[in-house]
Protein backbone atom coordinates (compact mmCIF):
# COMPACT_ATOMS: atom_id res chain seq x y z
CA UNK A 1 0.00 0.00 0.00
CA UNK A 2 0.92 3.66 -0.39
CA UNK A 3 2.81 5.56 2.29
CA UNK A 4 1.14 8.71 3.64
CA UNK A 5 2.96 11.65 5.20
CA UNK A 6 1.09 13.66 7.83
CA UNK A 7 2.57 17.12 8.29
CA UNK A 8 2.01 20.66 9.60
CA UNK A 9 1.15 19.56 13.13
CA UNK A 10 2.61 19.20 16.60
CA UNK A 11 2.67 15.45 17.20
CA UNK A 12 2.71 14.49 20.88
CA UNK A 13 4.19 10.99 21.07
CA UNK A 14 2.83 10.38 24.58
CA UNK A 15 6.18 8.87 25.64
CA UNK A 16 6.82 11.93 27.82
CA UNK A 17 5.09 15.27 28.21
CA UNK A 18 7.49 17.25 26.02
CA UNK A 19 8.31 14.62 23.41
CA UNK A 20 7.02 16.05 20.12
CA UNK A 21 7.80 15.83 16.42
CA UNK A 22 6.53 17.50 13.24
CA UNK A 23 6.05 14.79 10.59
CA UNK A 24 4.74 11.22 10.66
CA UNK A 25 4.63 8.60 7.92
CA UNK A 26 2.10 5.78 7.85
CA UNK A 27 1.83 2.63 5.74
CA UNK A 28 -0.57 -0.30 6.06
CA UNK A 29 -2.08 1.28 9.16
CA UNK A 30 1.23 1.48 11.04
CA UNK A 31 3.64 4.30 11.78
CA UNK A 32 6.76 3.93 9.63
CA UNK A 33 8.56 7.03 10.83
CA UNK A 34 8.44 10.12 13.06
CA UNK A 35 10.51 13.16 12.14
CA UNK A 36 11.56 16.53 13.55
CA UNK A 37 12.20 17.83 10.02
CA UNK A 38 10.64 16.92 6.70
CA UNK A 39 12.01 13.56 5.46
CA UNK A 40 13.72 13.46 2.07
CA UNK A 41 11.66 10.49 0.85
CA UNK A 42 8.75 10.92 -1.55
CA UNK A 43 5.27 9.89 -0.44
CA UNK A 44 2.24 8.66 -2.34
CA UNK A 45 -0.03 10.95 -0.32
CA UNK A 46 0.44 13.93 1.96
CA UNK A 47 -2.08 15.15 4.56
CA UNK A 48 -1.91 18.72 5.86
CA UNK A 49 -3.15 18.77 9.47
CA UNK A 50 -3.27 22.57 9.45
CA UNK A 51 -1.32 23.32 12.58
CA UNK A 52 -3.28 21.05 14.91
CA UNK A 53 -2.02 19.04 17.88
CA UNK A 54 -1.95 15.26 17.42
CA UNK A 55 -2.18 12.64 20.20
CA UNK A 56 -2.21 8.82 20.41
CA UNK A 57 -5.73 7.45 20.69
CA UNK A 58 -7.11 6.50 24.08
CA UNK A 59 -7.76 3.03 25.49
CA UNK A 60 -10.77 2.37 27.73
CA UNK A 61 -9.72 -0.68 29.72
CA UNK A 62 -13.03 -1.42 31.47
CA UNK A 63 -16.41 -1.27 29.74
CA UNK A 64 -19.42 -3.52 29.29
CA UNK A 65 -19.86 -3.16 25.57
CA UNK A 66 -22.98 -5.21 24.89
CA UNK A 67 -24.93 -3.55 27.69
CA UNK A 68 -23.68 -0.18 26.44
CA UNK A 69 -24.94 -1.04 22.96
CA UNK A 70 -28.31 -2.09 24.41
CA UNK A 71 -28.67 1.09 26.49
CA UNK A 72 -27.76 3.26 23.51
CA UNK A 73 -30.34 1.45 21.38
CA UNK A 74 -33.20 0.94 23.83
CA UNK A 75 -33.01 3.33 26.74
CA UNK A 76 -32.06 6.64 28.25
CA UNK A 77 -30.36 8.23 31.25
CA UNK A 78 -33.00 8.69 33.94
CA UNK A 79 -30.92 11.27 35.86
CA UNK A 80 -28.68 14.03 34.58
CA UNK A 81 -25.76 15.52 36.50
CA UNK A 82 -24.92 19.18 35.92
CA UNK A 83 -23.52 22.19 37.77
CA UNK A 84 -26.79 22.51 39.69
CA UNK A 85 -26.68 18.91 40.95
CA UNK A 86 -28.75 15.86 40.03
CA UNK A 87 -32.06 16.10 38.20
CA UNK A 88 -34.56 14.69 38.95
CA UNK A 89 -33.74 14.24 42.62
CA UNK A 90 -36.99 12.69 43.85
CA UNK A 91 -39.36 9.89 42.89
CA UNK A 92 -41.96 12.35 41.65
CA UNK A 93 -39.50 13.58 39.03
CA UNK A 94 -38.53 10.01 38.15
CA UNK A 95 -42.20 9.13 37.68
CA UNK A 96 -42.68 12.09 35.34
CA UNK A 97 -39.72 11.06 33.12
CA UNK A 98 -40.78 7.42 32.93
CA UNK A 99 -44.39 8.24 32.07
CA UNK A 100 -43.27 10.70 29.37
CA UNK A 101 -40.78 8.25 27.85
CA UNK A 102 -43.23 5.33 27.79
CA UNK A 103 -46.00 7.27 26.06
CA UNK A 104 -46.49 5.79 22.62
CA UNK A 105 -44.19 2.79 23.19
CA UNK A 106 -45.49 -0.64 22.31
CA UNK A 107 -46.74 -2.67 25.25
CA UNK A 108 -44.05 -5.32 24.64
CA UNK A 109 -41.23 -2.75 24.59
CA UNK A 110 -38.37 -3.10 27.08
CA UNK A 111 -37.26 0.12 28.74
CA UNK A 112 -33.67 0.40 30.00
CA UNK A 113 -33.02 3.31 32.34
CA UNK A 114 -29.45 4.09 33.34
CA UNK A 115 -27.74 6.63 35.61
CA UNK A 116 -30.22 6.55 38.50
CA UNK A 117 -28.60 8.17 41.55
CA UNK A 118 -29.91 6.68 44.80
CA UNK A 119 -27.78 8.88 47.04
CA UNK A 120 -29.13 12.06 45.40
CA UNK A 121 -32.79 11.08 45.78
CA UNK A 122 -34.79 12.75 48.53
CA UNK A 123 -36.18 9.29 49.37
CA UNK A 124 -32.74 7.58 49.22
CA UNK A 125 -34.14 4.52 47.44
CA UNK A 126 -34.89 2.95 44.07
CA UNK A 127 -38.51 2.71 42.84
CA UNK A 128 -40.34 -0.54 43.60
CA UNK A 129 -41.79 -2.95 41.05
CA UNK A 130 -45.26 -1.67 41.92
CA UNK A 131 -44.25 1.92 41.17
CA UNK A 132 -42.54 0.98 37.91
CA UNK A 133 -45.61 -0.97 36.82
CA UNK A 134 -47.84 2.07 37.35
CA UNK A 135 -45.48 4.61 35.75
CA UNK A 136 -44.54 2.51 32.69
CA UNK A 137 -47.98 1.14 31.90
CA UNK A 138 -46.97 -2.39 32.98
CA UNK A 139 -44.03 -2.56 30.58
CA UNK A 140 -40.82 -4.51 31.18
CA UNK A 141 -38.45 -2.00 32.82
CA UNK A 142 -35.07 -1.99 34.49
CA UNK A 143 -33.57 0.98 36.34
CA UNK A 144 -29.81 0.75 36.95
CA UNK A 145 -28.28 2.66 39.83
CA UNK A 146 -25.23 4.72 38.82
CA UNK A 147 -22.84 2.42 40.70
CA UNK A 148 -24.00 -0.63 38.71
CA UNK A 149 -24.58 -2.71 41.85
CA UNK A 150 -28.27 -2.25 42.46
CA UNK A 151 -31.26 -2.12 40.17
CA UNK A 152 -35.04 -1.99 40.17
CA UNK A 153 -37.21 -4.20 37.96
CA UNK A 154 -40.86 -3.97 37.05
CA UNK A 155 -43.11 -6.99 37.56
CA UNK A 156 -43.02 -7.85 33.87
CA UNK A 157 -39.23 -7.70 33.79
CA UNK A 158 -39.03 -9.90 36.89
CA UNK A 159 -41.26 -12.45 35.17
CA UNK A 160 -39.36 -12.35 31.85
CA UNK A 161 -36.00 -12.72 33.60
CA UNK A 162 -37.34 -15.42 35.95
CA UNK A 163 -36.31 -13.54 39.08
CA UNK A 164 -38.09 -13.93 42.41
CA UNK A 165 -38.41 -10.61 44.25
CA UNK A 166 -41.40 -8.99 45.90
CA UNK A 167 -40.03 -5.45 45.88
CA UNK A 168 -38.25 -5.64 42.50
CA UNK A 169 -35.20 -3.95 44.07
CA UNK A 170 -32.00 -6.01 43.91
CA UNK A 171 -28.72 -5.14 45.60
CA UNK A 172 -25.46 -6.81 46.65
CA UNK A 173 -24.95 -10.46 45.72
CA UNK A 174 -28.64 -10.73 44.77
CA UNK A 175 -28.05 -8.07 42.13
CA UNK A 176 -24.88 -9.71 40.79
CA UNK A 177 -26.51 -13.12 40.47
CA UNK A 178 -29.36 -11.70 38.38
CA UNK A 179 -27.35 -9.56 35.95
CA UNK A 180 -27.01 -12.19 33.25
CA UNK A 181 -30.71 -12.98 33.12
CA UNK A 182 -31.62 -9.30 32.95
CA UNK A 183 -29.09 -8.57 30.20
CA UNK A 184 -30.22 -11.60 28.21
CA UNK A 185 -33.86 -10.49 28.58
CA UNK A 186 -32.98 -7.01 27.33
CA UNK A 187 -30.95 -8.36 24.44
CA UNK A 188 -33.62 -10.87 23.42
CA UNK A 189 -35.82 -7.89 22.53
CA UNK A 190 -33.14 -6.25 20.41
CA UNK A 191 -34.11 -6.59 16.78
CA UNK A 192 -31.74 -6.05 13.88
CA UNK A 193 -32.70 -2.40 13.68
CA UNK A 194 -31.90 -1.71 17.31
CA UNK A 195 -28.63 -3.69 17.09
CA UNK A 196 -27.61 -1.61 14.07
CA UNK A 197 -28.38 1.57 16.00
CA UNK A 198 -26.55 0.54 19.17
CA UNK A 199 -23.45 -0.72 17.34
CA UNK A 200 -23.15 2.47 15.29
CA UNK A 201 -23.81 4.83 18.21
CA UNK A 202 -21.29 3.04 20.43
CA UNK A 203 -18.47 3.15 17.90
CA UNK A 204 -19.22 6.74 16.90
CA UNK A 205 -19.16 7.73 20.56
CA UNK A 206 -15.73 6.13 20.97
CA UNK A 207 -14.40 7.99 17.95
CA UNK A 208 -15.95 11.25 19.18
CA UNK A 209 -13.82 10.94 22.33
CA UNK A 210 -10.66 9.77 20.55
CA UNK A 211 -10.96 6.20 21.87
CA UNK A 212 -9.66 3.52 19.51
CA UNK A 213 -9.58 0.49 21.83
CA UNK A 214 -12.03 -0.79 24.46
CA UNK A 215 -11.75 -3.73 26.85
CA UNK A 216 -15.12 -5.49 26.85
CA UNK A 217 -15.97 -7.25 30.12
CA UNK A 218 -18.69 -9.64 28.97
CA UNK A 219 -20.36 -12.84 30.08
CA UNK A 220 -22.65 -13.82 32.91
CA UNK A 221 -22.38 -17.07 34.80
CA UNK A 222 -26.05 -17.03 35.83
CA UNK A 223 -27.03 -17.40 32.17
CA UNK A 224 -26.72 -21.04 31.12
CA UNK A 225 -26.04 -20.43 27.42
CA UNK A 226 -25.30 -16.69 27.57
CA UNK A 227 -26.19 -15.96 23.92
CA UNK A 228 -25.57 -12.26 24.37
CA UNK A 229 -21.81 -12.79 24.79
CA UNK A 230 -21.73 -14.89 21.63
CA UNK A 231 -23.51 -12.04 19.83
CA UNK A 232 -21.02 -9.50 21.20
CA UNK A 233 -18.09 -11.60 20.01
CA UNK A 234 -19.58 -11.94 16.52
CA UNK A 235 -20.14 -8.18 16.33
CA UNK A 236 -16.94 -6.98 18.00
CA UNK A 237 -14.73 -9.08 15.73
CA UNK A 238 -15.93 -6.82 12.93
CA UNK A 239 -15.97 -3.46 14.73
CA UNK A 240 -13.80 -0.67 13.39
CA UNK A 241 -13.06 0.22 17.02
CA UNK A 242 -10.72 -2.34 18.59
CA UNK A 243 -12.29 -4.56 21.25
CA UNK A 244 -10.42 -6.73 23.77
CA UNK A 245 -12.59 -9.38 25.41
CA UNK A 246 -12.48 -10.37 29.10
CA UNK A 247 -14.80 -13.37 29.52
CA UNK A 248 -16.57 -12.98 32.88
CA UNK A 249 -16.74 -16.67 33.78
CA UNK A 250 -15.03 -18.35 36.72
CA UNK A 251 -15.27 -21.62 34.77
CA UNK A 252 -12.34 -21.50 32.34
CA UNK A 253 -14.04 -24.09 30.13
CA UNK A 254 -16.74 -21.53 29.33
CA UNK A 255 -14.12 -18.91 28.54
CA UNK A 256 -12.25 -21.39 26.31
CA UNK A 257 -15.13 -21.13 23.85
CA UNK A 258 -13.85 -17.68 22.87
CA UNK A 259 -10.14 -18.23 23.39
CA UNK A 260 -9.35 -18.73 19.74
CA UNK A 261 -10.93 -15.33 19.00
CA UNK A 262 -8.83 -13.45 21.56
CA UNK A 263 -5.60 -11.61 20.81
CA UNK A 264 -4.57 -12.60 24.36
CA UNK A 265 -6.51 -15.07 26.56
CA UNK A 266 -8.35 -12.89 29.09
CA UNK A 267 -10.82 -13.77 31.82
CA UNK A 268 -12.65 -11.93 34.58
CA UNK A 269 -13.73 -8.40 35.30
CA UNK A 270 -17.11 -8.05 37.01
CA UNK A 271 -20.05 -10.44 37.28
CA UNK A 272 -18.82 -13.76 38.66
CA UNK A 273 -15.36 -12.25 39.21
CA UNK A 274 -16.44 -9.60 41.72
CA UNK A 275 -14.83 -9.80 45.14
CA UNK A 276 -17.40 -7.32 46.50
CA UNK A 277 -20.03 -4.77 45.42
CA UNK A 278 -20.02 -0.97 45.72
CA UNK A 279 -20.20 1.85 48.24
CA UNK A 280 -23.53 3.23 46.97
CA UNK A 281 -25.20 -0.15 47.40
CA UNK A 282 -23.47 -0.77 50.77
CA UNK A 283 -21.96 -3.99 49.41
CA UNK A 284 -18.28 -2.98 49.17
CA UNK A 285 -16.26 -5.08 51.61
CA UNK A 286 -14.62 -3.06 54.40
CA UNK A 287 -13.35 -4.15 57.80
CA UNK A 288 -15.40 -1.40 59.47
CA UNK A 289 -19.14 -0.67 59.25
CA UNK A 290 -20.75 1.83 56.90
CA UNK A 291 -21.44 5.04 58.79
CA UNK A 292 -25.06 5.43 57.77
CA UNK A 293 -26.24 1.82 58.16
CA UNK A 294 -23.77 0.42 60.70
CA UNK A 295 -23.54 -2.71 58.53
CA UNK A 296 -20.49 -4.60 57.29
CA UNK A 297 -20.53 -6.21 53.85
CA UNK A 298 -18.50 -9.37 53.40
CA UNK A 299 -16.54 -10.45 50.34
CA UNK A 300 -18.38 -12.55 47.80
CA UNK A 301 -15.66 -15.24 48.02
CA UNK A 302 -13.86 -16.82 50.95
CA UNK A 303 -10.07 -16.68 50.69
CA UNK A 304 -9.98 -20.37 49.76
CA UNK A 305 -12.54 -19.84 46.98
CA UNK A 306 -10.71 -16.80 45.62
CA UNK A 307 -7.39 -18.66 45.68
CA UNK A 308 -8.89 -21.57 43.76
CA UNK A 309 -10.52 -19.63 40.91
CA UNK A 310 -7.56 -17.27 40.47
CA UNK A 311 -4.97 -20.05 40.51
CA UNK A 312 -6.93 -22.14 38.01
CA UNK A 313 -7.32 -19.24 35.58
CA UNK A 314 -3.65 -18.29 35.77
CA UNK A 315 -2.52 -21.89 35.32
CA UNK A 316 -4.67 -22.03 32.17
CA UNK A 317 -2.71 -19.07 30.77
CA UNK A 318 -5.34 -16.38 31.21
CA UNK A 319 -4.76 -12.76 32.07
CA UNK A 320 -7.04 -12.17 35.05
CA UNK A 321 -9.07 -9.08 35.92
CA UNK A 322 -11.19 -8.93 39.07
CA UNK A 323 -13.46 -6.33 40.63
CA UNK A 324 -12.43 -5.22 44.15
CA UNK A 325 -13.45 -1.90 45.74
CA UNK A 326 -13.36 -2.16 49.54
CA UNK A 327 -10.06 -2.61 51.37
CA UNK A 328 -11.01 -6.13 52.53
CA UNK A 329 -11.89 -7.23 48.98
CA UNK A 330 -8.65 -5.80 47.54
CA UNK A 331 -6.59 -7.64 50.17
CA UNK A 332 -8.43 -10.89 49.42
CA UNK A 333 -7.82 -10.56 45.69
CA UNK A 334 -4.16 -9.66 46.15
CA UNK A 335 -3.56 -12.67 48.37
CA UNK A 336 -5.12 -14.90 45.72
CA UNK A 337 -3.00 -13.31 42.96
CA UNK A 338 0.18 -13.55 45.02
CA UNK A 339 -0.62 -17.18 45.82
CA UNK A 340 -0.80 -17.95 42.09
CA UNK A 341 2.08 -15.69 41.02
CA UNK A 342 4.40 -17.19 38.41
CA UNK A 343 7.70 -15.27 38.16
CA UNK A 344 8.32 -16.84 34.73
CA UNK A 345 5.10 -15.47 33.26
CA UNK A 346 5.08 -12.05 31.52
CA UNK A 347 1.32 -11.65 32.12
CA UNK A 348 0.20 -8.64 34.15
CA UNK A 349 -3.07 -9.15 36.00
CA UNK A 350 -5.57 -6.39 36.71
CA UNK A 351 -7.35 -5.16 39.82
CA UNK A 352 -10.54 -3.55 38.61
CA UNK A 353 -11.46 -0.35 40.54
CA UNK A 354 -9.10 -0.75 43.56
CA UNK A 355 -10.70 2.34 45.06
CA UNK A 356 -10.01 1.98 48.80
CA UNK A 357 -6.70 0.16 49.35
CA UNK A 358 -5.12 -0.19 52.78
CA UNK A 359 -1.50 0.77 53.44
CA UNK A 360 -0.69 -2.93 53.54
CA UNK A 361 -2.20 -3.32 50.07
CA UNK A 362 -0.32 -0.28 48.76
CA UNK A 363 3.01 -1.81 49.75
CA UNK A 364 2.11 -5.04 47.94
CA UNK A 365 1.11 -3.16 44.80
CA UNK A 366 4.59 -1.65 44.57
CA UNK A 367 5.80 -5.06 43.40
CA UNK A 368 4.84 -4.01 39.87
CA UNK A 369 3.03 -7.27 39.18
CA UNK A 370 -0.44 -5.80 38.77
CA UNK A 371 -2.25 -3.01 36.95
CA UNK A 372 -5.03 -0.91 38.48
CA UNK A 373 -8.05 -0.14 36.26
CA UNK A 374 -9.79 2.81 37.92
CA UNK A 375 -12.73 5.17 37.25
CA UNK A 376 -12.03 8.33 39.32
CA UNK A 377 -14.72 10.32 37.50
CA UNK A 378 -17.26 8.74 39.82
CA UNK A 379 -15.49 10.03 42.95
CA UNK A 380 -15.26 13.47 41.30
CA UNK A 381 -19.03 13.47 40.72
CA UNK A 382 -19.73 12.05 44.16
CA UNK A 383 -17.75 14.71 46.02
CA UNK A 384 -19.54 17.54 44.22
CA UNK A 385 -23.08 16.26 43.73
CA UNK A 386 -23.87 12.88 45.28
CA UNK A 387 -22.09 12.85 48.67
CA UNK A 388 -22.59 9.10 49.07
CA UNK A 389 -18.97 8.54 50.14
CA UNK A 390 -19.09 11.07 52.96
CA UNK A 391 -22.51 9.75 54.03
CA UNK A 392 -21.38 6.13 54.11
CA UNK A 393 -17.64 5.95 54.80
CA UNK A 394 -15.51 6.88 57.81
CA UNK A 395 -13.22 9.85 57.27
CA UNK A 396 -10.00 7.85 57.64
CA UNK A 397 -11.02 5.61 54.71
CA UNK A 398 -11.71 8.64 52.53
CA UNK A 399 -8.37 10.22 53.45
CA UNK A 400 -6.59 7.02 52.39
CA UNK A 401 -7.88 7.21 48.78
CA UNK A 402 -4.91 7.28 46.40
CA UNK A 403 -4.05 8.33 42.87
CA UNK A 404 -0.76 10.25 42.74
CA UNK A 405 0.85 7.82 45.21
CA UNK A 406 0.09 4.97 42.81
CA UNK A 407 1.56 6.88 39.88
CA UNK A 408 4.70 7.97 41.73
CA UNK A 409 5.28 4.38 42.88
CA UNK A 410 5.36 3.29 39.20
CA UNK A 411 2.25 1.19 39.63
CA UNK A 412 0.52 0.72 36.26
CA UNK A 413 -2.41 3.07 36.88
CA UNK A 414 -5.12 3.16 34.20
CA UNK A 415 -8.29 5.13 33.53
CA UNK A 416 -11.54 3.69 32.21
CA UNK A 417 -15.29 4.33 32.18
CA UNK A 418 -17.14 1.18 33.31
CA UNK A 419 -19.66 2.11 30.58
CA UNK A 420 -22.65 2.14 30.73
CA UNK A 421 -22.32 2.56 34.52
CA UNK A 422 -20.65 5.83 33.61
CA UNK A 423 -20.49 7.59 30.26
CA UNK A 424 -17.65 6.59 27.93
CA UNK A 425 -16.30 10.15 28.32
CA UNK A 426 -12.57 9.75 29.14
CA UNK A 427 -12.14 13.45 29.89
CA UNK A 428 -14.51 13.20 32.85
CA UNK A 429 -12.27 10.44 34.21
CA UNK A 430 -9.18 12.57 33.57
CA UNK A 431 -10.84 15.43 35.42
CA UNK A 432 -11.40 13.01 38.29
CA UNK A 433 -7.66 12.32 38.25
CA UNK A 434 -6.52 15.95 38.01
CA UNK A 435 -9.05 17.10 40.63
CA UNK A 436 -8.94 13.95 42.74
CA UNK A 437 -11.15 13.36 45.78
CA UNK A 438 -8.08 14.00 47.94
CA UNK A 439 -6.51 17.05 46.26
CA UNK A 440 -2.96 16.14 47.32
CA UNK A 441 -3.35 12.89 45.35
CA UNK A 442 -4.24 14.64 42.06
CA UNK A 443 -2.34 13.97 38.82
CA UNK A 444 -1.13 16.39 36.17
CA UNK A 445 -3.02 16.42 32.87
CA UNK A 446 -0.22 14.51 31.14
CA UNK A 447 -0.17 11.87 33.87
CA UNK A 448 -3.94 11.45 33.57
CA UNK A 449 -3.59 11.16 29.78
CA UNK A 450 -0.90 8.48 30.25
CA UNK A 451 -3.38 6.45 32.29
CA UNK A 452 -5.54 6.24 29.16
CA UNK A 453 -2.69 5.60 26.72
CA UNK A 454 0.69 4.03 27.49
CA UNK A 455 -0.36 2.66 30.90
CA UNK A 456 -3.59 1.18 29.56
CA UNK A 457 -1.67 -0.40 26.66
CA UNK A 458 0.74 -1.97 29.15
CA UNK A 459 -2.14 -3.30 31.25
CA UNK A 460 -3.57 -5.01 28.15
CA UNK A 461 -0.05 -6.21 27.25
CA UNK A 462 -0.08 -4.22 24.01
CA UNK A 463 2.55 -1.60 24.83
CA UNK A 464 4.59 -2.72 21.79
CA UNK A 465 1.77 -1.98 19.37
CA UNK A 466 -0.25 0.96 20.75
CA UNK A 467 -0.48 3.61 23.46
CA UNK A 468 2.12 6.02 22.02
CA UNK A 469 2.98 7.43 18.59
CA UNK A 470 6.21 5.61 17.76
CA UNK A 471 7.61 3.83 14.73
CA UNK A 472 6.13 0.35 14.32
CA UNK A 473 2.98 1.04 16.32
CA UNK A 474 -0.60 1.26 15.06
CA UNK A 475 -1.44 4.67 13.58
CA UNK A 476 -4.39 5.43 15.84
CA UNK A 477 -4.45 9.13 16.72
CA UNK A 478 -6.68 12.17 17.11
CA UNK A 479 -6.32 15.87 16.41
CA UNK A 480 -7.21 19.02 18.31
CA UNK A 481 -6.77 22.77 17.97
CA UNK A 482 -5.68 23.03 21.59
CA UNK A 483 -2.73 21.67 23.53
CA UNK A 484 -4.35 19.13 25.83
CA UNK A 485 -1.39 19.10 28.21
CA UNK A 486 -1.75 22.84 28.83
CA UNK A 487 -5.47 22.59 29.60
CA UNK A 488 -6.46 23.61 33.12
CA UNK A 489 -7.50 20.72 35.34
CA UNK A 490 -10.87 22.38 35.93
CA UNK A 491 -11.54 22.50 32.16
CA UNK A 492 -10.33 19.12 30.96
CA UNK A 493 -13.81 17.55 30.92
CA UNK A 494 -14.74 20.02 28.16
CA UNK A 495 -11.98 18.80 25.83
CA UNK A 496 -13.06 17.10 22.59
CA UNK A 497 -10.98 15.94 19.59
CA UNK A 498 -11.55 17.39 16.14
CA UNK A 499 -10.95 14.17 14.22
CA UNK A 500 -10.01 10.60 15.09
CA UNK A 501 -7.89 8.42 12.79
CA UNK A 502 -7.95 4.64 12.98
CA UNK A 503 -4.95 2.99 11.30
CA UNK A 504 -4.18 6.27 9.61
CA UNK A 505 -7.66 6.74 8.15
CA UNK A 506 -10.06 9.48 9.29
CA UNK A 507 -13.12 8.18 11.11
CA UNK A 508 -16.29 8.39 9.06
CA UNK A 509 -19.41 8.49 11.17
CA UNK A 510 -21.29 5.20 10.98
CA UNK A 511 -24.94 5.32 10.02
CA UNK A 512 -27.28 3.23 12.21
CA UNK A 513 -28.75 1.41 9.23
CA UNK A 514 -29.42 -2.23 8.50
CA UNK A 515 -27.31 -1.96 5.34
CA UNK A 516 -24.27 -0.79 7.29
CA UNK A 517 -24.71 -3.58 9.83
CA UNK A 518 -24.88 -6.18 7.06
CA UNK A 519 -21.80 -4.68 5.40
CA UNK A 520 -19.95 -4.80 8.74
CA UNK A 521 -20.84 -8.45 9.27
CA UNK A 522 -19.48 -9.31 5.82
CA UNK A 523 -16.03 -8.04 6.87
CA UNK A 524 -13.33 -10.59 7.69
CA UNK A 525 -13.33 -11.15 11.47
CA UNK A 526 -10.29 -10.13 13.50
CA UNK A 527 -8.97 -10.93 16.96
CA UNK A 528 -10.50 -9.29 19.98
Amino acid sequence: MATTLFYNATFHSGVSENDTFSFMSVKDGKITGTYKTRPQSSFSKEVDLKGQHVYPCLIDGHAHVMLSVAVMAMGFNICEINSNGVSPHNLSGIEHKIRAYCQGLKKNAIVVMNNYVVSAMDEKRLPTAYELDAWSGNRACVVYNIDGHSMALSSKMLKLAKIQSQSGVLTGIENEQAQGRVINTISSKMNIKSIAKGVAVFQNKCAEYGISTVAALEGNGDSEKDPITSLLVALARRFKINVRLFAQYTDTKRADKYRKCMSTPRIGGCGQWEMDGSVGSHSAAFSVPFKDTNTIADCYFTQEEANKIVKNAIEQGYQVGSHAIGEKAIERLLEALDNAYDPQSPIMHIIEHCEFPSEKTFEKLKSGRYALMMQPGYAWIDKRYLHSYEQSLPEDILKAMKMRSFYDANIVLCGSSDSPVQDLDPYLQMQGMTEFYNPKESLTVFQAFSCYTKNAAKALMEENTRGTLEEGKVADFFTSDQDLFKTKASEISNFRPNQTYIEGRPWKKLKPSLGNLVAMMLQRPHKI
